[in-house]
């Protein structure tokens, strides 16, 4: 049976689980070439409108069935409802990925009306951006029905669209849109969702004109016009150009500004396979960026995503060093360090956490210093910037040069484990707990002016690991733990919506050698590779050949 569909059938005075996959049995199929590169089904569905005469759940059925239309199409949809619920309906206000759903027979209602009981497994749901949160429990509704020039339509449709979680699967993808940081020298991304086919640069545009997910929209910037301002169709023509049109004049942006938008759009536009170009055309023309109107989308490179270290730090023999997997390094001057139980390095200075944990040794040009705490500090963290993050169960303290600054947190746990900051700065991240109570959150770094706090932290759902500890960032959108899982006691990584969890990161082995990891380091450049410690003191890292040990013995500190 395919797994290209999942029927929603109803037959009537049955309680039915549509719960198997099959190519649906209404309306045509046509197998198509897949241009996108991007392993979606290449199934192509046309449902059928409601059939003369079909009762209250063949009407429900049929509805949504007609959802689940690719490429894209809600007119079928639309048929299903009385002319005024059509015309309020918004299908691009969410998307609900629903399982496992189940219709009753209906009853009859007041005056000719019907009603349909209904309930379904909440898989996950988009929001009108394309934000992914996973869903919890199952979800009933009542569909009311009414009889509309002599035939059955529903009255009050959920709120935007609903499709199953096989189609999700076949045809979501995703992605990531670029906003600036708040200097406006390097995009930011921000990840989503969005249907792959013909409209997927359509859609990221969409997306990106919409904003930003709500937990950084104070701490990025952006210079595309609002969707309102922004024509929904972008175009791309046989030589791979996009055009991106907007309602509003653009020649009038500066220099810089004209920069900064062409660098939003050719990244997020670049995540289209089928575009290689931007061109950018406002009420009043195209717009030229460095005398050229057409914007190769990997033009852009000096608004890269900032991007950490590509080396990370080992204590071994009361000695640092700075590893990578063909090479080691000692940084001048601090080699030498003595104990520590915890590190966190770059080539000019390094955080050292002493065997006690109530001791931060900052090393590097100047006097060293230290930042005691009560609590026991966690292994230390090292920003883009050289700032200290020094966290322990009370909340966490920057030390910047000379000067120690705490940082609001509202919301920090007392539990916390572990404590990471994105490679451009723009969220943190943090494990909390142990056994069945450990969990993961995110949350917003804001900058405001001369001070630097921490948003409240919201949880990355992960139904299936446990014991998460050690979090890393690999990208801005991707974290990587140690955790117990489907894969055992394993390096896992999942995007900060709690989407594509995977052990091992995308595209590297995904199985751990035979070994008890006690800590983990990510190398996050653009070759990101996982460093993990072992009980024994060994360290190995994963890159696209497998695992190889670096030739460090006893280790005591890796970060």
């Amino acid at each position: 049976m395919s797994r290209r569909r999942l029927l929603v059938a109803v037959l009537l005075g049955m309680v039915l689980t549509a719960g198997c996959a099959g190519i649906p049995r209404t309306g045509p199929v046509h197998e198509v070439e897949g241009d996108q590169g991007l392993g979606e089904s290449t199934a192509r569905y046309i449902p059928a409108g409601p059939a003369p005469g079909g009762d209250p759940e063949q009407i429900v059925s049929g509805y949504l069935e007609a959802m689940l239309a690719y490429p894209v199409s809600y007119s079928t949809a639309s048929e299903f409802l009385t002319s005024e619920a059509a015309e309020k309906w918004r299908p691009s206000e969410r998307t609900v990925v629903y399982g496992e759903p189940r219709l009753s027979q209906s009853r009859a209602g007041p005056a000719g009306s019907g009603v349909v009981s209904s309930s379904w497994k909440n898989v996950a749901e988009l929001d009108r951006r394309g934000h992914f949160s996973a869903g919890e429990g199952r979800a009933d509704f009542e569909w009311h029905l009414i009889l509309e020039e002599g035939e059955w339509r529903i009255t009050d449709p959920p709120s935007g669209t609903l499709v199953t979680q096989r189609y999700f699967e076949d045809y979501f993808r995703p992605f990531d849109i670029y906003f600036l940081d708040a200097s406006g020298t390097r995009v930011v991304p921000d990840p989503v969702f969005r249907v792959v086919g013909d409209q997927l640069a359509t859609g990221l545009l969409t997306s990106l004109a919409q904003g930003p997910e709500d937990t950084i929209a104070a701490e990025v910037q952006s210079r595309v016009p609002g969707v309102e301002r922004t024509r929904r169709s972008v175009p791309i023509d046989s030589d791979r150009v996009a055009e991106v049109e907007f309602t509003i004049g653009l020649r009038d942006l500066s220099t810089e500004e004209r920069a900064q938008l062409g660098a939003q759009l050719a990244w997020t536009l670049s995540e289209a396979p089928r575009v290689g170009a931007v061109r950018i055309v406002g009420s009043d023309g195209a717009l030229a960026i460095g005398g050229e109107v057409r914007q190769s989308t990997s033009g852009f490179g000096g608004f890269a995503p900032a991007a950490g270290d590509a080396r990370v730090a080992v204590v071994a023999d009361g000695r640092l060093r700075r590893v990578d997997a063909d090479s080691q390094r000692a940084i001048a001057g601090v080699s030498d360090i003595g104990e520590a139980v915890a590190v966190a390095a770059t080539s000019e200075l390094a955080a050292v956490v002493d065997p006690d944990r109530t001791a931060m040794r900052i090393l590097g040009s100047g006097e060293p210093r230290t930042v005691a705490s009560g609590e026991g500090f966690l292994a230390p963290v090292v920003d883009r910037d050289g700032r200290v993050w020094a966290a322990d169960a009370a909340g966490v303290r920057l030390v910047t040069g000379d000067e120690t600054q705490a940082v609001a947190a509202p919301g920090w746990p007392a539990d916390v484990t572990s404590f990471a900051v994105s490679p451009d700065g723009a969220r943190y991240a943090l494990t909390a707990g142990t056994g069945q109570d450990a969990r993961m959150l995110v949350g917003a770094v804001v900058e405001d002016g001369d001070t630097t706090r921490l948003g409240a932290p919201e949880p990355v759902r992960m139904a299936e690991v446990s014991q998460m500890r050690s979090v890393q960032w690999v990208t801005g959108t991707r974290l990587a733990m140690l955790a117990d899982g489907t894969a055992g006691e394993q390096v896992y990584s999942v995007r900060i919506d709690g989407s594509g969890l995977t052990p091992s990161l995308p595209g590297l082995p995904t199985l751990l050698p035979r070994i008890e990891p006690v800590a983990l380091a990510t190398s996050t450049d653009s070759d990101p590779r996982v460093y993990v410690l072992d009980e024994g003191g060994e360290v190995r890292v994963l890159t696209p050949r497998g695992w190889t040990k670096v030739p460090i013995e006893d280790v005591v500190a890796i970060g």
